[in-house]
This record gives C-alpha cells, sequence and structure tokens, in this order.
C-alpha cells in the first residue's frame, strides 16, 4: 500500500526509487528479489495501414492466444553489435516500450511477456545490457558480464 501510495506521489515506483539512487550494489541486491517483466519476442509484425481496425484486433488477439501457449523467447534488441535485453518493472512501463516501437517500425504486434527474476531469465541468454524501463521518462543501462 504504502509503495502504491509513494508510486503516485513521485511517479515512480519501487524498482525505478532503488534504481535513482544510482547506487549499483543496492539495485543488483534488489534485483535479485524483485520480478520484472520481459516481453516475448513478436511471431509478426502487421502494417496496419494494410488492415481494418477489426482486422488488427482480431489479428492480434488470436497472435496473443498463440503466444500464451509457447515456449517463452525473450526479445533481444539487436542495436549497433550489442544484444539488448528490455526489461520492465511494470505493464505501464512496457506499453510505453510498445508504442514507441510500433512507431519506429510503423508497425502493430502482439506484445506478450512473461515474470521472473532477471539471474533466472538471463542465465542462458547471449546479451550484453539489460534496458531497464527503455523508453520511459528515466530508463537504465545494465551491462551483462559473461
Amino acid at each position: 500500500m504504502i509503495a502504491k501510495i509513494l508510486e503516485i506521489i513521485t511517479g515512480k515506483d519501487d524498482l525505478e526509487r532503488i534504481a535513482n539512487k544510482e547506487n549499483l550494489k543496492l539495485l543488483n541486491e534488489y534485483l535479485k528479489k524483485r520480478r520484472l517483466l520481459i516481453p516475448r519476442r513478436p511471431k509478426r509484425f502487421l502494417d496496419a495501414t494494410s488492415y481494418t481496425q477489426e482486422q488488427l484486433l482480431e489479428l492480434i488477439e488470436q497472435e496473443s492466444k498463440d503466444l500464451a501457449g509457447e515456449q517463452f523467447e525473450p526479445w533481444i534488441l539487436e542495436i549497433g553489435d550489442k544484444k539488448r535485453l528490455p526489461a520492465f518493472s511494470s505493464q505501464k512501463r512496457m506499453e510505453i516500450f510498445s508504442a514507441k516501437i510500433s512507431q519506429q517500425l510503423n508497425k502493430v504486434f502482439s506484445l506478450g511477456f512473461v515474470e521472473g527474476l532477471l539471474a533466472e531469465i538471463t542465465k542462458t541468454l547471449d546479451i550484453d545490457f539489460i534496458d531497464l524501463n527503455l523508453f520511459s521518462q528515466k530508463s537504465w543501462e545494465i551491462g551483462v558480464w559473461k
């Protein structure tokens, strides 16, 4: 309850308040117990101009149902020669990311996610960075050492 009140007052959720302290040790400790949302890689990107609104909604709903039953494949962004995993502290922050990517690509897509601890999700991934709350008002880049 207190966390929600603080979020309303500050505009920052619990994880963002910790990250804003810019204390790497504190953030690393917190990330060991704080579950994050990791987006699934979309199966396809649709050109919104090629479909009616009803057709788009139907296609996106169907793809969402299909994604729910499949094995998790994280959406790893390749920017330059770096592999980046977007991770989000809330669904609201992930929706900001989704809207921005949709605008950049000029495509729409169904966005699914899994919720879990970063250490568990990233242990088998080949990534260089984790982008925490990418495209939100403030985001953080976390380097991954192999």
